[in-house]
């Protein structure tokens, strides 16, 4: 079982921005944003890392077309260590250092801990990968505030948070409860990005609001914080997560990755290399 976290945030060796992607429900396509975000950020030129922080359902192996048919031997299995320094080799992958609980284990496998030890289990799989000198790692959280949030806001040094949400009422609700943890733990929050924002139309080229929007905008409940960007319903998306090619490596000129672009470009200048 790992030891109880430690409290104060230690810092990773090398790793100048931590930056976390949030929400507040499932199904608003969080992995996707970090995964295209790592990407996008990588491909402006920064060193990139990828961390998969759920533990139950780690989709990130997925999207970036990697697959296990077995797990790895046990020397790669986050377990309590004398000697602190980091031993787990990251996978590369387009460009960027990537780890998740899906790359030690086989990909049909489950892994049911108690839940007293989610936290520390992603913590110390974390704080045990060697991601070498790095601009920013991305940590793709699961959705909600349980665990791991609780722990990692506590034990790892977080410089900012992007809440990802689409424009129905229930999402962004879910995302304001979500906020407000964050918030509550003193993190730097960046923006918003919302995603599954709208549709354009193939034939006429017009902008097609698929879902009802909420009322309640996110310039109208808190006039600080940032709409860093809409992202369209795209079918160059589904068709990248099915073939493992991830839309900003894949489709570089659509008008998506274009976005996730302009959306890294406003993280970098907010978290300066």
């Amino acid at each position: 079982m790992p030891p109880s976290s430690p409290t104060s945030p230690r810092q990773l060796l090398g790793v100048k921005h931590i930056l976390a992607i949030a929400s507040g429900k499932g199904g608003v396509g969080k992995t996707t944003v970090a995964v295209n975000l790592a990407l996008a950020l990588a491909q402006n030129g920064a060193r990139v890392g990828l961390y998969d922080a759920d533990l139950y359902g780690p989709n990130v192996p997925i999207m970036l077309g990697v697959t296990r048919k077995t797990s790895v031997k046990q020397d790669y299995v986050p377990t309590v260590r004398a000697n602190a320094r980091p031993y787990i080799p990251p996978l590369e992958r387009f460009g960027i250092k990537v780890m998740s609980i899906g790359l030690l284990l086989a990909t049909d496998a489950t892994i049911m801990p108690e839940p007293s030890v989610v936290g520390d289990i992603i913590r110390q799989t974390l704080q045990d990968v060697r991601w070498g000198e790095l601009d920013y790692l991305v940590i793709d959280l699961p959705p909600g505030t349980g665990e791991p949030q609780q722990t990692l806001v506590r034990t790892i040094p977080i410089a900012g948070v992007v809440i990802v949400t689409t424009p129905q009422d229930l999402s962004l609700m879910d995302a304001s409860r979500s906020l407000g943890f964050f918030r509550e733990a003193g993190l730097p929050i960046l923006g918003v990005v919302e995603n599954m924002s709208y549709l354009n139309c193939p034939h006429c080229g017009e902008l097609v609001e698929v879902f009802h929007r909420s009322k309640h905008t996110w310039a109208i409940e808190d006039k600080t914080l940032e709409l860093l960007g809409r992202i369209p319903m795209d079918i160059a998306i589904s068709r990248g997560i099915d073939a493992g090619h991830p839309l900003v490596q894949a489709a570089p000129d659509s008008p998506g990755t274009k976005i996730f672009r302009e959306i890294a470009a406003k993280l970098s200048y907010r978290l300066p290399r």
